[in-house]
């Protein structure tokens, strides 16, 4: 429980980059003693999502450029085929539920449940696919992007993109042109990338 609470904290971006995890603080958090958090720590570190410092505290890693550009390439090669699989067995409903998702995300402000929207929005446009084995492998490498979300505030221009985005392939998939949505779904899992590398890696 520790420990997937505080991984769904890093990825959702609300433990960010930098950020020292103190093992007093974080017991006094859960109400238990420091064994169970410096266990939950070291789970942490191991997957890589702590680093330790030269003065031996842990602190929330940055993403390397590497292997966002590494995750953004499976993602666009596995969305892309959820969704050329998919698209011919979209309806009229499922659209009209995919756009009422995109103007829910525009405006909400908790990261948490934009990231949720996101993940609806995209599991409504794939979910016709047939490949229930896709689906579980895209959920997976999503959530490893999930920090992505605290880093377009509402109002911000990424929010504006990412909004636009999904409208494109929304009005490409509702002309029934596959392909042009496929691109604009590239686009968009590569610009959402960009935002989670560091300016001084860029």
């Amino acid at each position: 429980m520790i420990t997937q609470t505080l991984q769904n904290d890093i990825q959702s971006g609300l433990l960010t980059p930098g950020t020292v995890l103190k093992q007093e603080e974080l017991a006094a958090r859960f109400g238990v003693s420091r064994q169970p958090i410096r266990h939950a720590l070291e789970r942490l570190r191991a997957s890589g999502l702590l680093e330790k410092r030269p003065d031996r505290s842990l602190a929330v890693t940055g993403l390397m450029a590497r292997d966002v550009k590494e995750l953004a390439q499976i993602r666009i090669a596995l969305e892309t085929t959820a969704l050329t699989l998919s698209a011919p067995n979209l309806d009229a409903s499922a659209l009209r539920k995919a756009r009422r998702l995109n103007e829910d995300l525009f405006e909400e402000e908790n990261p948490e449940i934009l990231a949720e929207l996101d993940r609806d929005f995209h599991q409504t446009l794939y979910g016709a696919c047939g490949n229930e084995r896709l689906l579980k492998m895209i959920a997976n490498l999503r959530n490893e992007a999930r920090r992505a979300y605290a880093l377009q505030p509402i109002g911000s221009r990424p929010r504006s993109a990412f909004y636009d985005e999904h409208a494109q392939i929304l009005a490409a998939l509702t002309e029934q042109d596959v392909q042009t949505a496929c691109d604009v779904l590239a686009t968009h899992i590569g610009v959402t990338a960009g935002t989670l590398i560091p300016i001084d890696q860029n």
